[in-house]
């Protein structure tokens, strides 16, 4: 993606930052059997929820998508979709998963970095906002 923001062939994309809440915590008191269905129960909810875009993981419990065409062009809806299933998540005890997003800005950003850190940024306000809602 760098060569094509150097290159000027690309003039929008969005990167979103997932985050799996308490994965060790459920690892740890349900062990890591429960702790895989977790992963899987929030890779499915993350796939469904976007699933014209590539889906990474960049980390035990962290997925990243890279969002351009049909699913950059609807992300707010698909936010607000995938928003009240991981709040229904959180209700029925299942894979409860922050998220944090930002989009391409031709002006100011020269590289993936910078749209990956804001959106890491979101990312980690929103974890904090669920796990107070789930530990109150």
């Amino acid at each position: 993606m760098n060569d094509r923001i150097r290159k000027k062939e690309v003039s929008e994309f969005g990167i979103i930052i997932f985050d799996l809440n308490d994965l060790k915590l459920v690892n740890d008191s349900k062990g890591h059997e429960r702790g895989d269905e977790y992963i899987k129960e929030a890779c499915s909810l993350i796939c469904k929820s976007f699933k014209h875009s590539p889906i990474f993981r960049v980390g035990g419990d962290e997925f990243l998508a890279l969002l351009e065409g049909e699913d950059y062009q609807k992300r707010n809806e698909l936010l607000n979709v995938f928003e009240k299933s991981v709040l229904q998540n959180l209700q029925d005890e299942k894979s409860v998963v922050a998220f944090g997003s930002s989009v391409y800005d031709a002006k100011t950003d020269d590289n993936v970095r910078k749209v990956f850190e804001r959106a890491d940024e979101q990312m980690y306000l929103k974890k904090k906002e669920l796990k107070s809602i789930q530990h109150s």
